[in-house]
């Protein structure tokens, strides 16, 4: 049974990757989608190689035998500046693993990188399921006696983390959320990371004689870029552009980003674009910011992950036709959207469909404005392993055209085009 499962995913990923035929291959630029697919897989890897090689510098730091790690979290800042102090946690809530087995212990490596991106200390810890390790002073616990740098926590078994920057006049702690890496996420779900292709938003800032905001951008990427950095009054007027070079691995760092526009208040738009886009290396950014009040008192904003500038908004009821040389159906879609992401349903009203199920769950992405649909549901009603992928090519008014490809295990199969159009909200 499941071995033409199988078969049929393998299938369907040629398909999409550059298979011609029947796909309108014809209207495509094939050879240039196969050479970014191929370019944005060699960025990947080559991150994953940097992750590797730094993980090895820290573990040799720390002079420790660490075990290997498969997940890393980010805390884009900690400091002991300006009379501050951070402290870190780190909650391991794992239940069960494969490798250690049930209520397994973390083996964890924390990776300090001053603002320049340079290795300055590190250190091993222990969290045993369901604990709170918390790490008082992190930079001197990490034996390191720099101002103001980043942490990459690497470890076996997945955990949260988080760092609370006090004040030490009033004790007032500021709570930081640690960043998951997510470097083979698909791009449209990534969340609170900027690339080339995706912006990073702070939600607010502001500038007054009793309130200021800071700005801390980490290049987390294995290759250098150019921050634009955008500032908007709470009218959404673009009232003032930085721009600055941030090398990999190293943090932008403006603890007033407003001095300029006092009296202003709104968000921060932040770009970064790779000054060699065609090598194996490009940057990736993480960002947050700092409220602070007179009286020394403050709160973090965390960046907003952004949709592509050029990403239109498609949420809504679809309806239309799938037309092929086996399935002749009409079909109504209700996509749900989440910046690139889109969620939904998409049911079968009428005409010649494979399936018994009418209604199955939706899932897909937007890429360079193509929109790419999968059905979640991996098996019929009497458990036929199935499978549905619809790419739109074309979005013309509120007109949605594209292809469709269909299997299953029963060796059912079809190629054919789809036609859709909005309809109306979602919520009528």
């Amino acid at each position: 049974m499941f071995k033409k499962g199988m078969l049929i995913f393998i299938l369907v990923i040629s398909a999409w990757t550059g298979g011609q035929g029947e796909l309108g291959a014809e209207s495509r630029d094939d050879s240039r989608r196969l050479s970014n697919a191929a370019l944005d897989r060699s960025q990947l890897l080559s991150r994953k190689q940097s992750l590797i090689d730094l993980r090895r510098r820290a573990q040799q730091l720390a002079q420790t035998s660490a075990e290997g790690a498969s997940y890393v979290s980010i805390i884009p800042y900690v400091t002991q500046e300006n009379n501050t102090r951070t402290n870190v946690g780190l909650n391991n809530f794992a239940r069960s693993s494969v490798a250690k087995g049930l209520n397994p212990t973390a083996s964890v490596l924390i990776a300090l990188l001053d603002p320049q991106g340079n290795l300055t200390g590190s250190g091993t810890f222990e969290v045993a399921s369901n604990q709170l390790r918390q790490i008082d002073n992190i930079i001197p616990a990490l034996g390191a006696n720099i101002g103001t740098g980043w942490l990459l926590i690497f470890s076996d078994v997945p955990l949260t983390a988080w760092a609370s920057v006090i004040f030490n006049s009033t004790n007032d702690p500021s709570i930081e959320l640690a960043v998951a890496d997510q470097i083979s996420k698909p791009q449209a779900f990534v969340e609170s990371q900027g690339t080339p292709s995706n912006p990073l938003m702070i939600q607010s800032s502001v500038k007054t004689d009793r309130f200021q905001s800071s700005l801390i951008v980490v290049n987390i990427g294995d290759g250098n870029g150019n921050l634009t950095i955008k500032i908007y009054d709470n009218n959404g007027n673009l009232i003032r552009t930085k721009n600055s070079a941030i090398q990999s691995e190293a943090m932008y760092i403006d603890h007033d980003v407003r001095n300029q526009d006092v009296g202003t208040f709104g968000q921060i738009v932040i770009e970064v674009s790779d000054p060699t886009p065609n090598d194996d290396t490009a940057p990736r950014i993480v960002a947050n910011s700092i409220v602070k009040s007179a009286d020394n008192t403050g709160a973090f904003f965390p960046a907003y992950a952004l949709p592509q500038p050029s990403s239109r908004a498609v949420a809504g009821v679809w309806s239309g036709t799938m037309t092929g040389p086996q399935i002749n159906a009409q079909v109504l879609i209700e996509m749900f959207q989440e910046r690139d992401m889109i969620y939904g349903f998409f049911t079968i009203t009428g005409g010649a469909f494979p399936t018994t199920d009418s209604t199955f769950v939706l899932s897909g992405q937007i890429i360079n404005n193509r929109y790419l649909f999968d059905l979640q549901d991996a098996f019929d009603t009497d458990l036929t392993f199935i499978s549905l992928r619809l790419f739109g090519e074309t979005l013309t008014g509120s007109r949605m055209d594209g292809d469709f490809i269909y299997f299953d295990e029963k060796d059912r199969r079809d190629v054919g085009r789809f036609s859709i159009s909005r309809t109306g909200p979602i919520y009528e």
